[in-house]
C-alpha cells in the first residue's frame, strides 16, 4: 500500500490516494512515470490518469521516499 498526495488539475481538490504496489522498474520505458497497482481516484472526479493530476510536494517527497526503499529497482 503506497499512499501519495495529489492535487487534481481540473477541480484543483487536494487529496491522498492509495495506488498499492508502485514498480519503478518500467520508469525509463514509460517516459519516467512509474507504474501504479491501482488507478488514482480523485474523490470529487473519479478516476485519473498521471498527466491529469500534479503531484504536491508531499507526494513528491512520498514518492522519492518509496523509490529509494524499493529494494526491487536497477
Amino acid at each position: 500500500m503506497a499512499i501519495i498526495h495529489y492535487e487534481c488539475k481540473r477541480c484543483k481538490k487536494e487529496f491522498d490516494c492509495d495506488v498499492g504496489k508502485i514498480d519503478f522498474n518500467d520508469m525509463q520505458s514509460n517516459n519516467w512515470r512509474p507504474k501504479f497497482e491501482k488507478d488514482i481516484i480523485c474523490p470529487n472526479c473519479g478516476k485519473r490518469t498521471f498527466d491529469e493530476v500534479d503531484l504536491t510536494e508531499l507526494g513528491q517527497s512520498q514518492l522519492t521516499e518509496l523509490y529509494f526503499k524499493d529494494d526491487t529497482k536497477h
